[in-house]
């Protein structure tokens, strides 16, 4: 099935906003055997929306519609909408008692502003939104099903998984499978030289690699799915230990689950990534019954007086060493009582780099009962990217340690 996806909003154009949400939808799809062939970004204007619905191809039935759906005057979807399919609105006076109840609960009045999202079509039907008050809307014609959805990823999210998903799999005649093997600590060209006799033909299955900043994407597709299965088996016995996940998982998550299945607790201890590895760790719900803390340590006084990390330590190795980060990994496992603990120390750059120690100079230790395991690496001059690479290297660390455990 062939899939349009119009994304909506004036800052997504500007760049104030990251689009995040057109990834996530297009990976999503793929996994029950659609595809995204078709995809435009516009403004929060009638006739652009209206425009954009006009020149939706032909062999294009599905519009997914991400934005616009706020209660600002800048929301404009649902109107343009509604007037698009020839549909009128009508107050649901039951989910705007729901949406005040929910306000009571919290001690706060709905402002009269959002009854625009107790508006519900005759014609049509609104998408539950288990996250926020902007329900979805999913209208048709003769043409094409279009279903819209707020730009909040997590509502957006939300309702792609629990209804537009499973419409769209119902109504796939033709299945593809689809098979994403996520990957991290190989570059594309590693996995692809150590994949090079598997990859050469794989007749009816089309394998591609898909490059990020922190990992490499394998993924996988055929009309058949035993195929399918065998390549994904032989691709697994040359690389798996890269493997950490399939589908659209994230390391962050493997490594709880990881965690909860072998009833560890861990805790962190950051210097240049500046609390982005615990923040990691957090992004996971559930992730309590695992991470007990951590402590961003960014001066060396704080290494010292919160995680005991020794004075003679710093100053005859230096805050961004081994023997530091052991350390502050030590220091805070006895500080939270964690069955493991990991820190970061490194120079995140742009400056601060020496001969010695450059900018992207990083040391990473794992501390877990008489384990010690402390690793160097030498990343890039961007400070972001360094950050963003320790976390995924640090997180990476604790899932080899587990897998080997």
């Amino acid at each position: 099935m062939n899939v349009g996806l119009i994304t909506i909003g004036n800052e997504l154009l500007s760049g104030f906003t990251t689009d995040t949400n057109s990834a996530w939808i297009g990976q999503s799809v793929l996994e029950v055997g659609a595809e995204i062939t078709w995809h435009v970004t516009i403004g929060d204007q009638y006739n652009h929306i209206t425009a954009a619905l006009d020149q939706v191809p032909e062999d294009i039935k599905v519009v997914l519609v991400t934005g616009g759906l706020g209660p600002t005057h800048d929301d404009i979807t649902q109107k343009t909408l509604f007037k698009y399919f020839d549909v009128q609105p009508v107050f649901d006076e039951d989910y705007w008692n729901i949406l005040n109840a929910r306000m009571v609960k919290r001690a706060r009045v709905m402002p009269e502003i959002n009854k625009n999202q107790a508006i519900r079509p005759n014609k049509g039907s609104v998408i539950p939104n288990n996250s926020g008050s902007a329900r979805g809307l999913h209208l048709n014609n003769d043409r094409m099903d279009v279903f819209a959805m707020p730009g909040v990823h997590r509502e957006m999210k939300d309702m792609m998984s629990n209804t537009i998903i499973p419409w769209i799999h119902d109504k796939t005649k033709s299945k593809i499978y689809v098979r994403t093997l996520r990957t991290t600590g190989a570059m594309e060209s590693v996995l692809a030289e150590k994949l090079v006799d598997v990859t050469d033909d794989t007749r009816p299955v089309t394998v591609a690699f898909l490059p990020q900043f922190t990992g490499v994407d394998i993924r996988l597709t055929c009309p058949k799915k035993n195929p399918l299965i065998e390549i994904e088996e032989k691709i697994r016995d040359r690389v798996d230990k890269y493997i950490y996940a399939t589908g659209i998982v994230n390391l962050e998550e493997t490594v709880g689950d990881m965690l909860v299945k072998c009833g560890y607790t861990i805790s962190t201890a950051e210097s240049c990534t500046g609390g982005l590895l615990g923040h990691r760790f957090t992004n996971v719900p559930g992730s309590s019954t695992y991470y007990l803390g951590g402590v961003v340590s960014y001066s060396d006084d704080m290494k010292m007086k919160t995680l005991g990390v020794k004075e003679n330590t710093l100053q005859e190795f230096g805050a961004v060493s081994k023997q530091t980060a052991t350390e502050m990994a030590q220091g805070v496992r006895d500080l939270f009582g964690s069955d493991l603990a990991i820190a970061v120390t490194g120079i995140a750059g742009p400056g601060g780099g020496t001969a010695e120690k450059p900018v992207g100079l990083v040391y990473i230790t794992l501390v877990h009962n008489d384990t010690v395991w402390a690793k160097e690496f030498k990343f890039f001059t961007d400070r972001k990217l360094n950050k963003q690479l320790s976390s995924q290297v640090a997180l990476n660390m604790v899932r080899i340690h587990l897998l080997n455990g």
